[in-house]
């Protein structure tokens, strides 16, 4: 019998993945806002000369490339990081121009442009959404993720809370079927034990302690303001898709002669919304707050997806505005479910959403 050792060519999830992606993402919304605002301030400057034009998508390129290189070259974790970040502004500079690339003429401001650059965050949502929710542990991926861990105690900076993801782990690790897993698994246990009394405590990474800020000012408001804020939204929420139907069917004030083309698909989309969140607003009047808030939820996603596309395309930037109060609406509800309504069954639309 052979005893040659089978090469194992499996992809496996990268830990702290999720935080990475939306560290990205993030970089992306932001820079693709900040270059618009920018633009439009400064009256749209040109860098170059009369024959050379340095458009910023070669500055976002360069930025690509360093984010390419960096985890290339550099084993660290911080590296990692900063390629997050600069892959994220890369991004949001080079597709900010994707008016350009897509028109004969050259086209920055083709009003499809915005639609697709709004598009393919959402896209980028899509992909965080898969990788932050729980996939299986299995021996071999929890070796990897105690082996990145390690990182840390290189650096000198493993704290307590590493130090505890890493045994979690190992414990999986351990129960692999392959000796050299359960080997290197028992080898790392041994070395945090010893470790383990000089360990500093855990400080929280940038994402956690904006969030703790976020919950220490949202729990001082109380369970009853919160309430009332969710109420309030809601039911103003109602009275203006209704008021906008009413627009978009009498024509009056008279409508853009391009959103009248659209009048048709914005009715339909507008009425589903509205019929969502008319019965999200009698659920969380009525006491059923979590068949309200999945309501709610499923209204303003079908929003950002679908109706936001589409005012993308007809508003172009002054879409932003309109998006990112939806944006804020949500997180507040999903405030409110996390804080206060912590008996919950199964899985549900907004555990997809919420932090875990």
């Amino acid at each position: 019998m052979s005893n040659e050792q089978k090469t194992i060519r499996w992809a496996v999830r990268r830990d702290h993945a999720e935080d990475y992606m939306l560290t990205s993402l993030v970089a992306f919304g932001v820079t693709v806002i900040f270059t618009r605002v920018f633009l439009q301030l400064t009256g749209f400057p040109r860098i170059g000369n009369s024959v050379l034009h340095i458009a910023h998508a070669l500055w976002g390129g360069l930025l690509l490339f360093v984010a390419v290189l960096l985890p290339l070259a550099l084993a660290n974790r911080w590296a990692i990081k900063a390629s997050a970040i600069l892959s994220g502004i890369g991004i949001g500079l080079f597709i900010d121009e994707v008016g350009k690339f897509i028109t004969q003429s050259n086209d920055y401001f083709f009003p499809p442009a915005l639609s697709l650059i709004y598009g393919f965050i959402l896209l980028n949502v899509i992909v965080y959404l898969y990788f932050r929710r729980p996939h299986q542990e299995d021996p071999r991926k929890a070796m990897y993720h105690a082996f990145e861990g390690l990182q840390d105690a290189l650096d000198g900076d493993l704290d307590t809370e590493e130090a505890a993801r890493i045994e979690a782990q190992l414990a999986i690790a351990k129960q692999s079927d392959r000796d050299e897993i359960v080997s290197l698994a028992n080898a790392i246990s041994n070395y945090l034990q010893e470790e383990k009394r000089q360990l500093s405590a855990a400080e929280p990474g940038y994402w956690k302690r904006a969030a703790m800020q976020v919950d220490a000012f949202g729990l001082r408001l109380g369970r009853r303001m919160h309430r009332t804020i969710i109420s309030a939204l809601l039911i103003l929420w109602v009275i203006f898709v209704i008021g906008y139907i009413a627009v978009l069917v009498l024509d009056w004030p008279p409508l853009d002669p391009q959103v009248v083309q659209w009048r048709g698909p914005l009715i339909v989309i507008q009425t589903v919304i509205g019929g969502l969140m008319i019965v999200a607003v009698l659920a969380w009047l009525t006491g059923n707050e979590e068949r309200g808030l999945r309501f709610a939820v499923s209204g303003f996603l079908l929003s950002l997806v679908a109706l936001q596309l589409l005012y993308f395309y007809l508003s172009q930037f002054s879409a932003i505005t309109s998006t990112l109060l939806q944006l804020t609406f949500l997180q507040i509800l999903f405030a409110y479910r996390r804080w206060y309504l912590s008996d919950r069954s199964g899985d549900t639309l907004l555990d997809t959403f919420e932090q875990p």
